[in-house]
């Protein structure tokens, strides 16, 4: 975590994210907001530090609580940055405050010898393995809908090079279904059971290892892969680190003391020949000797400490559990000790630990209840654990801006005032994003006006969003004939304004397939676009200057094609299944289905910009970029660290100059 924050937490832009007060942010509860900038900066150095004293064990349970709770904050006051490790990190971060983490190995046993202990309640082990192993077992029930099983959901994958191995008897397509598609499958359901299993759990953890691996090369995901790796020993025996050392001190002590016997034995030989003692007593010491040589490569296990300790354990769970002598009466009652009896802080720890294990079961199929975080898939990006399962093309976003008193109307770029582009395919966050630009809009049209407002307070805002999911055709997301300002929005019922997804074009796929790959087969440099609309809605499209020899192409349905109006063109066609037009680049267009029933189309196209920046970006590619992404992560932290100072010094500042 002291990588991740300044990294994936956005630490080393802080000012970049939070210093512009015209950012739209989406907080998942509305009335918990960011603090302005310098504040801000305190929080992210309030959560580094406790990051940083969880892992030295100093101050732990403070150190925990101050992580956790700045952790929280940041997770809920921008669910734009939202996905699954994102969540996991939180969880575990809350869990390991609840825990006795720093009892061994830590600063606090160190300087507080009370706190050492060998043991630990077991279930401070239990809950962070059932947590990851939620995280496996999710991932893998998630993927098994016919979007991942037919091999739609991530595609192309099977090009990188950490499947170089696997090319050597597959192609990329099968790769791509058997490995990335099927594989990982069957992986992520069942891996956590194999590393539980001990007969399984060495080759599981290769395999899960390797897996992580190639993870930290194909995506950018941050630490969470190596998160994965450090975790991995929770499915080992508890104890392991403190066997793996007793056998290790062992065996050095083993060798250790045969190696004194040994070079005390060869002293005496040495004296007993001096002293020409006679030849049994050196061929007996001779033999001895050999003897010592041979034991000394080898290494006996003391069983002693062992046998102790079970008969200890067998012991303690005869004083808890008694067993009944024959000789005893029924009714006899048999006195439980009081190390034994469940007092009432462990039996709330009990409660908090069923609750938790109930709800994370429950919570990634909670999506019936928060209905208004669902938009073509179910729920937020992440409690889901819905890895990889959802690829996202998106074509185009339109927002409009009408004022309704005076009549006008202007387009707003999408991304002037937000720091990505998750909120356009969320139904709450396009609610939220509708408010925040009405408030920049007006606030800006005041300050261009000193004396009178150019623009009025009946403002609408129209979103149009076009994007494709898993391969499918693009299509609008939203409707945009509805103003999401007056547009109804709630948590617990649907987007009123969200359009359905047309899954009855799932038929089309392999013919798109089809299509897409002869499409590019014409040179490096053409490509394709599959649209489809509702009946009664109208494209409005501009076609670049660089897409050259465009062609629109109807596959089904009926639509009218309106060019731009000018003195050569303006003439609307209408075209239907099989027709195709020439588009001129430079200009806009209309499309307007005029059926009953959506209409399928596709645009084919050649691109001059790939063509000019292919040699740009035709280059040898480090595969293993260790030093650059470990001098990227460093230069991070210096950063984070570079903008904490300047602004803690600027709330000093202030401080002073108001005293």
């Amino acid at each position: 975590m002291l990588f991740d924050i300044p990294d994936e937490r956005g630490g080393a832009v802080m000012d970049e994210r939070w210093s512009d007060p015209h950012t739209c942010h989406f907080p998942l509860i509305p009335f918990i907001r960011a603090v302005p900038m310098p504040y801000m900066a305190v929080v992210y150095a309030a959560m580094w530090l406790g990051a940083l004293g969880i892992m030295l064990g100093y101050k732990y349970r403070i150190s925990s609580s101050m992580f956790t709770i700045c952790y929280w904050y940041l997770f809920l006051i921008e669910k734009s940055f939202w996905n699954n490790h994102s969540y996991l990190f939180g969880l575990v971060g809350l869990l390991l405050t609840c825990t006795q983490a720093n009892c061994y190995w830590s600063i606090d046993a160190y300087l507080d010898p009370t706190i050492l202990s060998e043991t630990i309640p077991y279930w401070n082990y239990f809950v962070l393995k059932y947590q990851f192993f939620i995280l496996y077992f999710m991932a893998g029930v998630k993927k098994g809908t016919a979007e991942w099983l037919t091999g739609y959901s991530v595609q192309n994958l099977g090009e990188h090079w950490v499947f170089e191995p696997f090319k050597l008897f597959l192609t990329i397509p099968q790769i791509d279904y058997i490995i990335v598609h099927w594989f990982i499958f069957v992986f992520d359901l069942t891996v956590a059971i194999w590393m539980m299993w001990s007969r399984s759990r060495h080759v599981a953890m290769v395999f899960c290892a390797l897996f992580h691996l190639m993870n930290s090369r194909l995506f950018r995901i941050g630490m969470f892969p190596w998160v994965c790796l450090a975790t991995m020993p929770l499915y080992y025996s508890f104890n392991w680190p403190k066997e793996l050392m007793t056998r290790f001190n062992k065996h050095l002590m083993t060798i250790r003391g045969q190696c004194s016997i040994l070079l005390e034995v060869e002293e005496n030989c040495k004296d007993e020949t001096n002293n020409t003692k006679n030849a049994d007593e050196r061929r007996t010491m001779e033999k001895i000797v050999e003897e010592l040589k041979g034991n000394v490569l080898g290494s006996t296990d003391i069983t002693e400490e062992t046998d102790s300790n079970i008969m200890k354990t067998e012991a303690e769970n005869n004083e808890c559990h008694p067993i009944a002598d024959d000789n005893e009466e029924q009714n006899a009652s048999s006195e439980i000790p009081l190390h034994c009896k469940i007092n009432t802080r462990q039996r709330i720890t009990m409660y908090i630990i069923i609750f938790h294990v109930l709800s994370q079961a429950f919570l990634p199929f909670s999506h019936f209840i928060t209905k208004g975080y669902n938009n073509w898939t179910n729920g937020l990006y992440g409690y889901s654990w819905d890895m990889m399962v959802h690829t996202w093309d998106t074509y185009s976003v339109v927002v409009k801006v009408v004022d309704n008193e005076k009549n006008k109307e202007f387009y707003v770029d999408p991304q002037l005032y937000t720091p990505n582009d998750r909120w356009t395919r969320h139904g709450d966050m396009v609610h939220q994003y509708a408010r925040c630009l009405r408030d920049n809009v007006i606030d800006v049209s005041k300050r261009l006006s000193q004396t009178e407002s150019v623009l009025s307070n009946n403002l609408s805002v129209y979103i149009d969003v076009w994007c494709s999911l898993n391969g499918r055709f693009t299509q609008r997301m939203f409707d945009p004939n509805v103003d999401i300002l007056t547009a109804y929005w709630s948590p617990f019922t649907k987007t009123s304004y969200l359009l359905p997804l047309l899954d009855e074009a799932l038929n089309w796929r392999s013919t798109l397939d089809g299509i897409r790959k002869e499409v590019r087969n014409w040179n490096n440099y053409s490509d394709v676009m599959f649209l489809v609309d509702f009946p009664g809605y109208v494209q409005e499209k501009y076609i670049p200057t660089e897409l050259h020899n465009v062609t629109l192409t109807v596959l089904k349905g009926n639509v009218a094609y309106e060019p731009e109006v000018s003195e050569k063109r303006g003439h609307t066609q209408r075209l239907t299944s099989g027709n195709r037009i020439k588009v001129v680049s430079g200009s806009f267009h209309k499309v307007l289905n005029i059926g009953d029933s959506p209409s399928y189309y596709m645009y084919t196209f050649f691109n001059n910009t790939d063509m000019h920046t292919s040699t740009m970006t035709d280059k040898i590619q480090i595969k293993l970029p260790i030093g650059r992404e470990l001098f990227k992560r460093f230069s991070g932290m210096a950063t984070f660290g570079n903008l904490v100072l300047r602004n803690i010094i600027q709330i000093v500042f202030k401080a002073w100059q108001c005293c």
